[in-house]
């Protein structure tokens, strides 16, 4: 038989209250019976319930520095589709409020601790634009759960990231629609999947890059790399080429002279330091300090050779001068340049 009793309950009670009563999908009288047989429990056998507390706060902090590990040894790395649907079902979750109420049940426990809001929308299901604001304590985890969110965005809504600020407690992530599917990737890995090819790399040749690793490691990075073709013609004695564009161009994926200028130039500084071919490259607008680690005149002028035929083969004339530590380079100021300059 059931009996109607009215209580009177502080706003308090009630925040208190919420998540059991979510549980029960918002009966309120379900959750006040689940909370009355639970003291029941307890009057019963108090020292037991003393346990099961002490228990589950054992276990959740258990938990809770496994699961922070984990998130942090995934920064950079992107979720793959099986498991983004496993965590949020797209046949079930359409609308984008659905979308940010799913999130806010998903992140509602003391584990996360990190609010998930989606606005500045046009449409509910096809947007045009999406704005999601992740705030929190911890970086890593609104890092974690920004990228599993823009993974879901990118595959299912068709949008791609156009700009993501980091502002002290706080992530804002905006995004646009974009047709293209490949360009909606790109964006994905250039903000939360930096370090996703290099892991697939090191899974799949693991050997490889222990020894390689350990290589580097214990000869403190005095190492240099070269490609294979260039490494045979010195073997037979050819003259050192002086083109050292292979490994740019397979960066880039087009030849060196369809390469814009102002990408060529960083990429060059990266890749000639990390090869090992120069100790350092600094640059000014379009002006490269490149500091070669050399005393032999001769080394000196064939790695003043190679980085000038790289500028060059660009398509935009350079000049050099050498020093015993450094080597600048500088484009040629056509004559038609130089006039329009003296005019203004």
């Amino acid at each position: 038989m059931s009996i109607r009793k009215n209580i009177s309950l502080e706003t308090g009670h009630l925040q208190k209250l919420e998540p059991l009563v979510r549980k029960h999908n918002g009966n309120f009288s379900a959750a006040m019976r689940e909370i009355i047989d639970l003291i029941d429990i307890m009057t019963k056998d108090p020292e037991a319930v003393n346990k099961l507390i002490d228990g589950l706060k054992t276990d959740y902090n258990f938990t809770e520095t496994i699961v922070y590990w984990l998130i942090k040894q995934a920064r950079g790395r992107l979720i793959d589709t099986e498991h983004l649907n496993s965590i949020i079902d797209p046949a079930k979750i359409v609308m984008l409020s659905d979308l940010e109420r799913y999130l806010d049940d998903m992140t509602a426990g003391v584990s996360w601790q990190t609010n998930i809001k989606i606005d500045d929308y046009d449409d509910n299901v096809h947007p045009s634009h999406v704005k999601v604001t992740l705030s929190g304590n911890s970086l890593y985890k609104m890092e974690f759960l920004g990228g599993l969110i823009a993974s879901y965005l990118i595959t299912y809504k068709k949008q791609e990231i156009v700009s993501l600020k980091k502002i002290s407690n706080k992530i804002t992530i905006n995004f646009k629609k974009q047709a293209n599917a490949n360009l909606a990737r790109q964006s994905l890995v250039n903000y939360f999947g930096d370090m996703d090819d290099i892991a697939c790399e090191i899974s799949k040749k693991q050997e490889f890059w222990k020894c390689i690793v350990n290589l580097y490691k214990q000869t403190n990075y005095n190492m240099v790399t070269i490609p294979k073709n260039y490494y045979n013609e010195l073997l037979i004695g050819k003259e050192a080429p002086s083109y050292l564009t292979a490994p740019i161009e397979a960066i880039h994926k087009i030849p060196i002279r369809d390469i814009p200028l102002e990408t060529l130039i960083p990429t060059m500084k990266s890749v000639y330091e990390f090869m090992g071919i120069v100790e350092r490259i600094d640059v000014n607008e379009n002006t490269l300090y490149i500091y070669h680690g050399n005393t032999d005149v001769r080394a000196i002028n064939a790695i003043e050779k190679i980085l000038l035929n790289v500028l060059n083969s660009n398509g935009t004339k350079y000049k050099s001068r050498c020093s015993e530590n450094l080597i600048v380079m500088s484009p040629v100021i056509q004559k038609n340049e130089a006039q329009a300059e003296n005019l203004e």
